[in-house]
């Protein structure tokens, strides 16, 4: 697979690095799935795209839950992005496709690869994964659901998106600043050392 390159670590630098991977798609509306702090809106400054974001938190201004319904009509968004956003919701499946369903053009989504070293070795030596993931004694606000390798996510979105009548257009592994010197290592053991996936999805 091909690399995206990150200039930094940051949601914003990441979020920076997709608009830049696919910089001809961003037109007419863009709807930021789970956009939490609107990295993504700051990162489409300078496109002319009308941008909305959904989120659960009240604070977005759509307040809308993926793993139920999105408040759009039928292919009615140009593009639709969702950032590390699928891992949090209890039913994935039914939340792939109503990104697919709200689309009109394009389809933006990453997701974590939990089987990537640094995870294996934290898991190894008895850490925590992150503040995503374990028990808690208090209930958390939020979480990730899901515990998927770099390999699981591909076959879950080629296999989910053909039943959703979209195709895979592209697909990349997302390298930040750290990695970029083992490029040729990441592109050989995606699974073991890419931390996150990206991939472009269009229709059929």
């Amino acid at each position: 697979m091909k690399l995206a390159i990150l200039d930094g670590g940051s949601s914003l630098q990441k979020a920076q690095g997709v608009v830049r991977t696919y910089p001809s798609i961003w037109q007419g509306s863009v709807v930021d799935v789970g956009c939490r702090s609107r990295e993504l809106e700051t990162a489409l400054m300078g496109h002319r795209v009308h941008y909305q974001g959904v989120d659960v938190d009240p604070s977005a201004e759509i307040i809308a839950d993926l793993g139920e319904k999105l408040p759009f009509d039928d292919k009615t968004i140009n593009v639709v992005a969702a950032l590390d956003v699928l891992e949090h919701t209890d039913d994935i499946h039914h939340a792939f496709s109503e990104l697919c369903r709200v689309a009109k053009d394009h389809i933006v989504i990453t997701l974590p690869n939990c089987y990537e070293v640094n995870t294996r070795l934290r898991f190894l030596c008895g850490k925590p994964l992150s503040d995503k993931y374990g028990l808690p004694s208090a209930k958390p606000q939020d979480r990730h659901r899901w515990l998927f390798s770099l390999h699981e996510s591909r076959k879950f979105i080629h296999d989910c998106a053909v039943e959703q009548s979209w195709r895979v257009a592209d697909e990349r592994i997302i390298v930040g600043p750290r990695s970029r010197h083992i490029a040729y290592a990441v592109r050989r053991w995606p699974n073991l050392l890419c931390k996150t996936y990206l991939t472009l999805l269009a229709p059929r």
